[in-house]
């Protein structure tokens, strides 16, 4: 929801403060390095400190702010989280995990963590964030706390970590999109953010073909390194139906899923990998879907010519 990524945002953005010299110090994925470093310990604490200083800001901002007049005792989600846009905001929870993720290995790769202790430590202190700033909504009379979420953002947490250990999975990259194809949620909602315009979002997942093709084989010859295949899912904009009334329950989980197929591109394989600005660039924009002709399979099959 809005205030979960408002909490998380603000905390991924202290973090990349911090994951821009690392990122200048190595490959992220690519060159993967296990050389036993002894942390600085000026720098970790500051990591630790300054992340848990900013995520405490960031909820109390949100509790004042946004649901100082509508707190209750603390409690689970009781099913409607389930039918909230549809449950493509898991794909959001997904990916607010991933980039938080991505945050706190490079902020600890700074520190001076060697690899293994950096992903494995960023897995863990991600969905422990991710649980911390949950548990926000279980004191919200509308939502509560939910066990989707948490899975959602557990994942999005354990991504980097399972790249680094397995080269296979290195081959995947998430991806989001977002283009205002339908005005209704901003004309319906004076406050209306991206964040919860969820029948404009797209996320996809792409995969690098040539990781898994036979080496030296005819399609491992041909088929060039940078060009990768994607499968995207989101919702179209019957999702409207629930913005007609948020809290009616006839018109909760509604909205069609929408599945696209098209072609993407892995900016590792284009971009030199020499400075820490181009694999910095490099990682930003491997997180963003291109827009390229794109086949639609639901729920009716469409092709465009650009999709975004």
């Amino acid at each position: 929801m809005l205030k979960t990524f408002a909490s998380l945002l603000i905390t991924i953005l202290f973090l990349i403060a911090f994951s821009t010299q690392a990122i200048g110090q190595h490959l992220v994925n690519d060159s993967i390095s296990k050389t036993v470093k002894k942390p600085n310990p000026l720098k970790f604490y500051s990591v630790v400190g300054g992340t848990g200083l900013t995520l405490l800001a960031s909820y109390i901002y949100v509790q004042n702010v946004w649901w100082s007049d509508n707190k209750q005792s603390f409690h689970f989600d009781n099913g409607p989280d389930y039918k909230y846009a549809k449950n493509v905001d898991k794909c959001a929870h997904l990916m607010g995990g991933l980039l938080l993720a991505e945050g706190l290995h490079g902020a600890l790769k700074w520190s001076g963590l060697n690899d293994d202790k950096s992903y494995l430590y960023s897995f863990i202190l991600g969905t422990t964030m991710h649980v911390f700033i949950e548990v926000k909504d279980g004191f919200a009379q509308t939502y509560g706390f939910s066990m989707g979420d948490i899975a959602a953002g557990t994942i999005g947490s354990a991504i980097p970590y399972l790249k680094y250990k397995s080269e296979n999975f290195r081959a995947l990259n998430f991806k989001f999109s977002y283009y205002q194809r339908d005005m209704y949620y901003y004309n319906q909602f004076k406050y209306a953010d991206w964040f919860d315009d969820y029948m404009n979002h797209t996320y996809w997942l792409t995969a690098t073909v040539n990781t898994w093709l036979p080496k030296g084989s005819k399609v491992e010859k041909i088929w060039p390194d940078y060009l990768t295949i994607a499968g995207g899912f989101g919702v179209d904009n019957t999702l409207n139906d629930y913005y007609k009334g948020t809290n009616l329950e006839a018109n909760k989980g509604k909205g069609k899923y929408e599945y696209f197929l098209t072609l993407d591109i892995d900016w590792r394989e284009i971009i030199p990998q020499r400075t820490g600005g181009q694999r910095m660039l490099t990682q930003a924009l491997n997180y963003i879907k291109i827009p390229l002709p794109t086949v639609r399979f639901g729920p009716s099959v469409d092709f465009y010519w650009f999709y975004f």
